[in-house]
């Protein structure tokens, strides 16, 4: 009886669980310096390729550039040096691309950079010999390129992927080694410290709850932790532990918000960019199609834009792009897709919209433009910065998406044509053609 009595009231001895703890503590202080490195490789490979991809779209906008001086220079010898200026540019970030691809580990890009070292090479002679083949030649170059941009932002998507996977993996281990630690010490700790182990046992359930039924949004998933897991009956320490993952998957899902803007968004202006434009004009034109509906679109250039940027700098036409797409932004309707078409030209889409509407919205915004003050616009032509526009309407200007295009960039031009700072509508070029066959 004095034996049993003896056993009855000895004390559970916690030494078994210290050093299982310390062991834990060593293995996950291991895994997370080990973790550290791994996940900053992924982290600075995607970085890398992140920048590449933009690059990349200032490689294309130089070049879309060269390929439109080419298409109206007329023996200038100004717009000739800066093609070829332009064209060396290339040259030289052509061999850029190639150690930087080959660094972060994309063949298909250096060689593709590769091929086009001497291909940039000819252009350039091309070019200075005014051989017609020039044009030709950058704009297979820029069908590639857009190819070639594509895959890149793939990559970006795939390495983004590859650091938010390690991230989560790294996250689920740990928090099986802390299950498993509670499990293992849980006996030592029920006898020993039972007002601190129930909630830390409450918090391990349903951590393991969350793990099995893990929602696939990162929004889903810290509503989750913050309603089923953070209470006041817990202790100070839990709460924090739970504070720190909600935390974790709000700065997720912020960082896949901001590459999901990358994705559809212009870097300088901020508005939409061309793929993202192209897409919605599709589905409104087929939409227009099958409801008997108007659809408009605009095409908008800034008038002497080139000899403002060589007289003031880059910087300041830089300047002059946002200002001006921030007012594009403001006198747009909420439904309308203002874009950055290339260059200093901007396009708006304008769904379930007539002709008149839409000229009265660009002409406004002309009229905006007209009266904002620049940075020495005064040296301009007309002492002014501002625009032109043209519209075009489907179906009575188009017959689809592309010939829509087409015909307000020939509004467009005629409005250049015609004295700038004027907006112009598809049919008023078409009654021009039409006198002038008579």
């Amino acid at each position: 009886m004095p034996q049993k009595a003896k056993t009855a009231d000895r004390q559970i001895s916690i030494k078994p669980a210290i050093n299982a703890a310390i062991v834990f503590a060593v293995f996950l202080l291991g895994g997370t310096i080990a973790f550290v490195f791994f996940e900053g490789g992924l982290q600075d490979r995607a970085d890398e390729v992140q920048i590449i991809y933009k690059d990349l779209l200032d490689f294309r906008s130089t070049l879309t550039l060269v390929d439109q001086q080419l298409s109206v220079v007329h023996d200038r010898p100004e717009v000739m040096e800066s093609i070829v200026e332009n064209t060396k540019l290339l040259q030289f970030r052509s061999d850029s691309f190639q150690e930087r691809a080959d660094k972060v580990g994309m063949p298909e890009l250096a060689s593709w950079m590769k091929e086009q070292s001497p291909m940039l090479e000819n252009m350039l002679g091309d070019i200075r010999r005014k051989n017609p083949d020039a044009a030709k030649s950058i704009s297979l170059m820029i069908l590639e390129l857009d190819d070639v941009i594509l895959r890149t932002a793939i990559d970006v998507r795939l390495a983004t992927d590859k650091v938010n996977d390690a991230v989560m993996l790294f996250f689920f281990v740990v928090l099986a080694v802390l299950v498993l630690l509670i499990l293992s010490a849980g006996w030592v700790i029920v006898n020993n410290y039972r007002q601190t182990v129930i909630p830390l046992n409450r918090l391990a359930e349903k951590l393991r709850t969350l793990n099995e039924e893990l929602p696939e949004s990162f929004h889903d998933t810290a509503e989750e932790v913050k309603r089923n897991i953070r209470s006041k009956e817990i202790s100070s320490d839990v709460n924090q532990i739970t504070d720190s993952i909600v935390r974790f998957c709000q700065n997720i899902e912020m960082k896949n918000k901001k590459l999901d803007e990358l994705f559809i968004k212009d870097e300088k202006t901020n508005l939409y960019n061309y793929r993202h434009f192209k897409d919605h004009l599709i589905v409104d034109v087929a939409r227009a199609k099958r409801y008997n509906e108007k659809v408009s679109i605009a095409m908008v250039d800034i008038d002497h834009f080139k000899a403002y940027n060589d007289a003031n700098g880059h910087v300041a036409g830089d300047i002059v792009l946002e200002r001006m797409a921030r007012i594009i932004r403001e006198e747009c309707r909420e439904s309308d897709i203002p874009a950055r078409f290339g260059g200093e030209e901007f396009a708006i889409l304008f769904p379930r919209t007539d002709s008149r509407k839409a000229v009265e919205i660009v002409d406004r915004l002309r009229q905006i433009i007209a009266a904002e003050p620049f940075y020495h616009e005064k040296a301009l032509p007309g002492g002014q910065l501002t625009v032109s526009g043209g519209v075009a309407t489907y179906p009575q200007d188009a017959v689809d998406w592309y010939s829509l295009i087409n015909n307000a960039d020939k509004a467009l031009y005629s409005a250049k044509q015609t004295g700038r700072n004027r907006v112009i509508h598809f049919k008023q070029v078409e009654k021009g053609e039409e006198a002038s066959s008579k």
